[in-house]
């Protein structure tokens, strides 16, 4: 006889079981399987688990076109999730992301939508939101004034479990911060609260802030430089434990059409340098943020014929990927490759396509960690 079968179920398994395997699972697919189970709901949207997993989950690339395409480097798997209905269903029936910048924080992405659509006044309208791509949840954010065309947004926090996040907007134009000398300069959206304030600093009209940048333990960092000082870069900080413009430290010597900022390991900087002319790559790394003094040492260089050019055109995208246009018929290859001291390897073409224009179809990438932190305002 036969002895029976036996049944196995996952709520068999020790909690720390459970929880381990739930922690190497991607944030989309336990989103997916929230209905499945009320245990496995009531652990997915626990508040513990929620940033055990974000502090475990590794950093993606996320491509927003007429879809929004979330990639694992790794593994190299797309998971393609459709634009969100809040910017479908907008009065100006945006379909797509391609027009917009993108700061990632904690998960989040905080979207600068500009529409080109003058006002009277001759500024722009734009559009201001926080999404969270995989939760797919999205708020707009209201603007206290007349936006202009070169407003730059920030989002961090000074102590997220009680102040919560907060969002910067100040102009970078000496021409506009002239113009608009009555309104406020540089403000701040309290999430928490849902309302825009004035703060008592002023710019520095001589820096000239890039859009190159990157949210980092709770502040904004930009590439920058003096008009006077013949364009040497520097990292520019917002601060927001007391909310105010910093000098972090000088740049190591670049073409500043091909640098590229981004977070390294958490805590510092890292530094995508590539020489168009040569197309030898740097990538330079900075000690600890928040420990003092702030250098950038060099964290390996690569060079060599075969080196394609990272961003080959002014309004290509930051080089998240290896960028090929080939032929007279505007032909354009996506590639996502794994570039280290030992030179460029594992190339795969992720997208192919036609275009007249292709500038505006490399406006869309940006380094992102899934998350399922709900956004400030929402709450299941």
């Amino acid at each position: 006889m036969a002895s029976p079968r036996r049944s196995w179920s996952l709520s068999l398994l020790p909690p720390e079981i459970i929880h381990e395997i739930f922690y190497k699972t991607p944030a989309e697919a336990l989103v997916r399987s929230k209905p499945t189970c009320k245990k496995l709901y009531t652990l997915i949207t626990d508040e513990t688990f929620i940033h055990k997993h974000f502090q475990r989950s590794q950093e993606h690339f996320l491509r927003a076109t007429d879809t929004v395409q979330i990639m694992d480097p790794s593994t190299r798997k797309n998971s393609v999730l459709p634009v969100p209905n809040e910017l479908l269903r907008h009065p100006f029936k945006i379909d797509s992301l391609v027009n917009t910048h993108m700061v990632p924080c904690d998960g989040f992405m905080l979207v600068e939508y500009k529409m080109w659509k003058y006002r009277d006044d001759g500024s722009r309208d734009t559009n201001l939101a926080l999404w969270n791509p995989v939760l797919r949840n999205l708020r707009w954010i209201e603007p206290s004034r007349s936006i202009t065309s070169s407003d730059y947004h920030g989002i961090g926090y000074k102590d997220k479990a009680s102040d919560g996040y907060k969002i910067l907007r100040f102009p970078t134009r000496l021409w506009e911060i002239e113009r608009y000398e009555d309104e406020p300069q540089v403000e701040i959206y309290e999430c928490k609260t849902s309302s825009w304030r004035t703060l008592d600093v002023e710019l520095d009209v001589g820096v000239i802030i890039m859009r190159n940048c990157v949210a980092v333990m709770g502040n904004m960092y930009w590439v920058a430089f003096e008009q006077e000082m013949d364009e040497e870069e520097f990292i520019r900080c917002f601060d927001f434990s007391d909310e105010t413009f910093k000098y972090i430290c000088f740049c190591p010597p670049c073409s500043y059409d091909n640098s590229h900022l981004a977070s390294f390991n958490g805590d510092r900087l890292s530094l995508l340098q590539q020489d168009l002319g040569s197309r030898t790559i740097e990538v330079w790394v900075s000690s600890k943020l928040g420990d003092g003094d702030v250098s950038f040492s060099k964290y390996f260089s690569l060079s060599g014929p075969d080196i394609s050019a990272l961003r080959f055109h002014d309004e290509a995208a930051r080089p998240f990927y290896c960028l090929k246009v080939e032929g007279e018929d505007n032909k354009f290859f996506l590639t996502m490759c794994q570039i280290d001291e030992n030179g460029v390897r594992n190339e795969k073409v992720i997208e192919r396509d036609y275009v007249h224009d292709y500038s505006g179809s490399f406006l869309c990438g940006y380094v992102y960690v899934p998350s399922m932190i709900p956004l400030p305002w929402v709450r299941d």
